[in-house]
């Protein structure tokens, strides 16, 4: 397999606090040591076929989501956004979760997408999104927590890193939503 250089990463809020993920890139926020109690807002808008995957370890602090558009990568290809990938993006963002201060077996993931937005979608991106990204997560031995994932609506997903909250808004609805964790 090629090296894999991890482009895409998005550490500095906007003057808002919030970082808007495109696809294929990444945020990860360590708020052990925030200052005027400040924390940042990640989201992603029109969220329709792609994956939000959402890391975290509540306890020491540290989080992360990345904005994944497909099920797999094709090693024959060079990779520049490996966070656009299903099985490279639970890899590659467990890992930067640890580099910075997180231990494993506190991480939880949420998730938020797959749906079927065109009806001419005969091969079910959504779906297989979905099966990927549980697939990887099993392996990881990552539990899924939270998820709001399916359906024919896009989404705006909001996780706000105070409190490791998810919300999520599907196209025809006014209000956010916040995910139940189980």
């Amino acid at each position: 397999m090629k090296k894999i250089k991890p482009h895409g990463c998005i550490e500095k809020p906007n003057t808002d606090g919030k970082i808007i993920l495109p696809i294929g890139h990444y945020a990860i926020v360590n708020c052990r040591n925030k200052p005027n109690n400040i924390y940042t807002k990640i989201s992603i808008y029109g969220l329709g076929s792609c994956i939000a995957l959402i890391l975290f370890d509540s306890k020491n602090k540290v989080s992360g989501m990345s904005h994944i558009l497909l099920p797999k990568c094709q090693l024959n290809k060079k990779i520049e956004y490996p966070h656009k990938y299903a099985d490279l993006s639970a890899n590659l963002l467990l890992q930067e979760l640890l580099n910075r201060g997180a231990i494993k077996k506190n991480i939880k993931a949420v998730i938020v997408g797959g749906s079927k937005i065109f009806e001419l979608d005969e091969n079910g991106i959504g779906i297989n999104n979905i099966k990927a990204i549980k697939n990887e997560l099993k392996k990881l031995e990552i539990k899924i927590i939270g998820e709001n994932t399916g359906g024919s609506e896009g989404r705006v997903v909001i996780f706000d890193t105070k409190d490791f909250s998810v919300y999520v808004r599907l196209t025809r609805e006014s209000n956010l939503q916040k995910i139940k964790y189980s």
